[in-house]
């Protein structure tokens, strides 16, 4: 897909990563990764064990992400490392110059809570840390250009995998599962064309600023009708009429 290829400009390493974060200060407490190298069509052709980190804070998690994640204090405390450790720990598992890799997220939160977090521990200025930022690629807003819901929105991650036949891998909001599951949805939609070509026509055949005749030549179009100049000419009419 000519859209992916300029999106991936030419790199054949993709990180696909998530982070979990406090309910308050979306400052990150754990870190999920998994690479994999791609051919120049961006098809997958070796994938990496897993990285998964806990980070440590002084912050309030808050009972909403507990639950959701079952991240507390206590587990924190025993597993927990710093965050510039982190960051370490993570470079050395990419294992390459950032320069040359795409960070794949599933919306712009995972970067928001990066930047929060380099913030707190006086890290914008670290040629590392701000690396990091600057490969960070949202899939999500990529995918949304051709698969969104019947109002226009991004599905969740979860509902984007149903969308494929695609179950979720392990619990949710853990932030390796999460990676993993935003590397399948990759991989669906590299290998789906007729799902996506699907979808798309459902986006298309969905939208509401297009005035009324291109709307009514869609809708055909998307039914698998034919439409003649004449009668895209008659629309035409009928709605300056």
């Amino acid at each position: 897909m000519k859209a992916l290829n300029k999106l991936l400009k030419n790199k054949r390493t993709l990180v696909f990563i998530d982070f979990e974060g406090t309910q308050f200060t979306h400052e990150i407490i754990a870190w999920g990764a998994i690479k994999v190298h791609i051919d120049e069509n961006g098809n997958i052709i070796d994938t990496y064990p897993g990285f998964h980190v806990y980070i440590k804070t002084d912050s309030k998690i808050g009972s909403v992400v507990t639950k959701m994640t079952s991240i507390d204090k206590a587990l924190l405390e025993k597993n927990g490392i710093d965050f510039i450790e982190a960051i370490s720990k993570f470079v050395e598992y990419v294992d390459e110059d950032l320069q040359n890799v795409w960070l794949l997220t599933f919306g712009s939160n995972d970067l928001r809570m990066f930047h929060d977090t380099m913030l707190k521990f006086n890290l914008q200025k670290d040629e590392t840390a701000v690396q990091i930022c600057k490969m960070m690629v949202d899939f999500m807003a990529f995918i949304g250009q051709y698969i969104r819901d019947s109002k226009g929105n991004n599905y969740s991650l979860t509902n984007y995998l149903k969308i494929f036949n695609i179950e979720p891998y392990g619990k949710s909001h853990d932030p390796l599962n999460d990676s993993i599951d935003l590397l399948n949805l990759y991989k669906a939609f590299i290998h789906s064309p007729e799902i996506v070509a699907n979808e798309y026509l459902k986006l298309i055949s969905n939208l509401k600023i297009l005035p009324d005749p291109i709307k009514k030549a869609i809708a055909k179009l998307c039914n698998g009708e034919n439409i003649t100049s004449e009668e895209f000419q008659n629309y035409v009419k009928t709605f300056l009429s």
